[in-house]
């Protein structure tokens, strides 16, 4: 029941007593109060339980009705009648005879010694004076009770006979009325409130499984274990594609240059100034390389004639290598130019730096790879250098023959 501990209800009291308890044996008590008991809990079977609050008062009962005044008058009318027809079976021993009192009016709910749920107040006290002044098996009812229901339906005004102004032990009067017999036909204009039905959690229904054929079972099978034998199959190809694939292209993601066999073909066509050439490739002192390299562009002078202006110049004109140096990183850089010089001197070298790095031929810069790849070189052993400001240089010597091409690949790492 909710908590309605300290609060103030204006409801209906129907109040019991059972006749001549009193003068009874305690073994004859027992009797009557168990069968009473019963009667009583029988009455108000249809009043929610939240609706009605019973208190025991020994030789009877006091029960407030929370709800509808109407539990009140049926529920007294229930008792007199079950009362009435247990009077007529019992034969010997106790008879069980009952008074009752109805009243509507203000009370107030409490917590008693033992912490549970009482009343108090005028309400419950007018119902104990009503109930004092009727006969054994009657049931009287207070003025306030009776207004409000003779406004609820006629049948009910037909019910309730006025027995006239009656005073109580404190000198207060009270009017009151008798409930005579009850017709077939009443009803009540508010029907009890149904039952509250268990919460019932929504039924789940399992799918049916469709039967297998164990005679299909087999094939089913079969057809299982190819499907696993061919997707290992179709994903190592997949796979298989997309390294071969990406073996072919370079670190860059661009495909890998193809070799140029066209270069020794068109070498004959293309005369560049021997001395233009010479200083594609300057040499620092010490190299006896840079020299011959000069020397043999022109082909009608000795190699020792050669030789000697060679060395004498880059030797007094370090300003105008710097210069040379410069051109020649500028037509490496262009296509054209570098297929040209390629077509010139019958050999390639192909860098391939990651991240990136500057790269020295011989001690000459050349230019930054990317996007630097090739450099055309003469034949002959050449010392390319690559060097990047982030990682220790990476140094290799190559021997290249006419015609020939070199792939250095290097990754920088730590």
């Amino acid at each position: 029941m909710p908590d309605y501990t300290n609060r103030t209800f204006i409801c209906s009291v129907l109040f019991l007593d059972l006749v001549e308890y009193s003068a009874r044996s305690v073994t004859e008590q027992i009797r009557l109060k168990e069968r009473f008991n019963a009667v009583l809990m029988h009455a108000i079977t249809g009043v929610a339980t939240d609706d009605r609050i019973i208190l025991d008062t020994g030789d009877g009962a006091a029960v407030s009705f929370l709800g509808d005044p109407e539990d009140a008058l049926f529920a007294g009318m229930s008792l007199r009648d079950a009362v009435a027809g247990e009077q007529e079976l019992t034969g010997g021993g106790p008879r069980l005879q009952i008074r009752v009192g109805v009243n509507l009016g203000p009370v107030r709910l409490v917590k008693d010694i033992n912490g549970q749920p009482n009343i108090i107040g005028d309400g419950i006290n007018v119902a104990q004076r009503v109930m004092s002044f009727a006969e054994p098996g009657q049931i009287l009812v207070s003025r306030s009770y009776y207004d409000v229901m003779v406004r609820l339906s006629e049948d009910y005004s037909k019910l309730f006979h006025y027995e006239g102004a009656k005073t109580d032990k404190h000198v207060r009067e009270h009017e009151v009325y008798a409930i005579g017999a009850a017709p077939s036909s009443m009803r009540r204009t508010i029907p009890p409130p149904a039952p509250k039905l268990a919460m019932r959690l929504p039924s789940f229904r399992i799918p049916k499984l469709p039967k297998l054929n164990p005679q299909r079972w087999a094939a089913a099978l079969q057809v299982n274990s190819k499907l696993l034998v061919a997707a290992p199959l179709a994903f190592t190809l997949v796979v298989g594609t997309g390294v071969i694939a990406r073996s072919y292209r370079n670190s860059d993601g661009e495909v890998k240059p193809a070799a140029p066999k066209q270069a020794p073909a068109a070498a004959p066509k293309v005369e560049p100034p021997p001395i233009k050439v010479a200083a594609a490739e300057p040499t620092p002192p010490p190299k006896a390389q840079g020299p011959g390299v000069a020397g043999k562009g022109k082909e009608t002078q000795a190699p020792s004639k050669a030789k000697r202006p060679a060395r004498s110049s880059q030797a007094k004109s370090v300003p105008a290598a710097r210069a040379r140096e410069k051109e020649a990183a500028s037509k490496a850089r262009d296509p054209e130019t570098a297929v040209a010089t390629a077509s010139s001197r019958d050999a390639m070298i192909h860098i391939v730096a990651l991240p990136w790095a500057e790269v020295y031929v011989d001690g000459a810069r050349q230019g930054v790879s990317p996007p630097l790849r090739s450099i055309p070189v003469k034949p002959g052993k050449h010392r390319v250098e690559l060097r990047n400001s982030s990682f220790p240089s990476h140094i290799e010597t190559v021997d290249v023959r006419s015609g020939a091409e070199i792939n250095i690949r290097h990754r920088f790492r730590r």
